[in-house]
């Protein structure tokens, strides 16, 4: 298998998985840091970059799906689920807050890799500059204005919503075609880049994180609609601010 290159938090109780599973991954050129909890984990990563969390969920005190939902709202770490839950339940409930694999204990380690390396092929993908709009507009819609300049949404009275960059690139492009209905395949290329095949389940994700920090109820969305078999489009009146 071709030497792999990257920086990893393992996140696991499991001694014996840190263990193994760092040496395996350390022999094949990556770069890994283990924690044995969440809150070992939320520590480490405030002075560290990484390019992927591979993160239990069954762990004493805060779990794996919470330190996943954590990720996802302030940070942008892909996450790979190390998941010993067979329920399919289970895994979509982690794939919808956020990550972007899992793979079932007990697993092939080999397996692993090919997955991390799949994630971070994307990533770097994803990191090349899209064709970005020539001016950034700053709108208002509802008690919101978007600033997309440095991915805020400013609240009438309220605190400032911080966007990841996709979520940022989504609702810029949404506020520029309000009404538009939006395929899956549109808003994989918006949040991911051009270049990038990204799956509907990372959409999905990036909708669904959108309308929760905007307040919209994901069982009956009134601002983000979704039009089955279709998409998903923006419903509210937009205007350009100075």
């Amino acid at each position: 298998m071709r030497t792999s290159s990257g920086r990893i938090l393992l996140v696991d109780d499991s001694e014996d998985i840190r263990r193994t599973l760092s040496m395996y991954l350390q022999r094949n050129g990556m770069t890994v840091s283990v924690a044995e909890s969440a809150l070992a984990a939320r520590k480490i990563i405030v002075n560290r970059k990484f390019d992927v969390i591979l993160l239990d969920i069954m762990m004493p005190g805060e779990d794996g799906l919470s330190f996943c939902r954590y990720i996802s709202e302030n940070r942008e770490i892909p996450i790979i689920f190390l998941t010993a839950l067979h329920s399919d339940a289970n895994k979509i409930r982690g794939l919808d807050i956020g990550a972007d694999d899992y793979i079932t204990k007990p697993f092939n380690p080999r397996e692993l890799l090919a997955r991390i390396n799949a994630v971070m092929r994307r990533r770097v993908a994803a990191s090349e500059p899209p064709e970005e709009i020539a001016v950034r507009v700053r709108r208002r819609f509802l008690a919101f204005t978007h600033d997309p300049q440095i991915r805020v949404v400013h609240v009438d009275g309220g605190e400032d919503i911080i966007l990841t960059t996709g979520e940022n690139r989504l609702l810029e492009a949404m506020l520029e075609q309000p009404g538009r209905v939006f395929r899956r395949d549109d808003i994989s290329g918006i949040i991911r880049g051009p270049k990038v095949l990204a799956s509907a389940r990372a959409a999905d994700n990036c909708v669904f994180r959108l309308r929760r920090k905007l307040g919209d109820n994901a069982r009956a969305p009134k601002l983000i609609i979704t039009e089955w078999g279709g998409g998903y489009r923006l419903n509210a009146d937009v205007a350009e601010v100075a």
